[in-house]
């Protein structure tokens, strides 16, 4: 059987900040006036997100965040909660991507996957040789991989009216070691935590021209900026040593 069509390839800029609780409140009050809230589920109001990310044994995928060219393969989960005194539970919705990042140029080839596709990720169990998620790994410049850490974290998300631009907070981030399946409706949250990150993470994203407003936004915030991802932070704090990327 032939593989797939390749996976579609979407390609735009990405700055992370760290502000503080002040500097983040000023840049979402003055962004207000250009984006709004993203809810995707009004169902479940309040957005999780759950990464898992994979390396191989060697952490070729993790050194390659130490030489400017930053690539990370990951199973990307959602899930949410009507109530946040009720656990968030995965909606069903699950990818693998391989991202790669040149300082702001961010590139990213995603591929939807089935229950028993991430189960299968998550065990080392092999995929199906045809599927999209398989020529993937097969096109990936590392392997084979496994599992190493996961991100949990609470997500609001804005953006303007095409977006074009997008405003990610990440707030209460945990790292923890990779689940054991993803099936949907059942409870997301980690159990097995390995370190709670200490700050709130905001991420920007635009595609095509920066536009002014925003230009101005982020001037303001540059003091705040950070070029460590989640995945650096996470191994980091899994190994117990792995120097901080500057």
């Amino acid at each position: 059987m032939n593989d797939p069509s390749p996976a579609p390839v979407s390609q735009d800029r990405e700055r992370r900040f760290l502000p503080s609780r002040e500097a983040l409140e000023t840049f979402l009050r003055a962004a207000s006036s250009w984006t709004k809230p993203c809810v995707y589920d009004s169902g479940l109001p309040f957005a999780f997100t759950r990464t898992t990310y994979f390396d191989t044994e060697a952490l070729d995928f993790l050194d390659s965040c130490r030489h400017g060219h930053t690539q990370r393969l990951r199973l990307r989960e959602y899930a949410g909660t009507a109530d946040l005194a009720q656990p968030a539970v995965l909606t069903g919705t699950r990818y693998l991507e391989l991202k790669t990042n040149r300082r702001e140029q961010r590139t990213k080839v995603r591929v939807p996957l089935t229950a028993d596709e991430a189960s299968a990720l998550l065990s080392g169990a092999e995929l199906a040789p045809e599927s999209a998620a398989a020529r993937l790994l097969r096109d990936s410049p590392h392997g084979p991989v496994r599992p190493w850490m996961m991100a949990w974290y609470r997500r609001n998300t804005l953006a303007n009216a095409d977006a074009s631009v997008r405003v990610t907070v990440d707030e209460d981030l945990v790292f923890a070691l990779p689940p054991e399946h993803s099936q949907m409706g059942v409870p997301a949250a980690p159990t097995r935590l390995i370190q709670q990150a200490p700050a709130t993470l905001m991420e920007v994203k635009w595609w095509g021209s920066q536009p002014s407003w925003l230009e101005e936004l982020l001037r303001k915030l540059e003091s705040f900026e950070t070029h460590d991802s989640k995945f650096e932070q996470g191994m980091r704090a899994l190994l117990d040593g792995v120097p901080a990327v500057k």
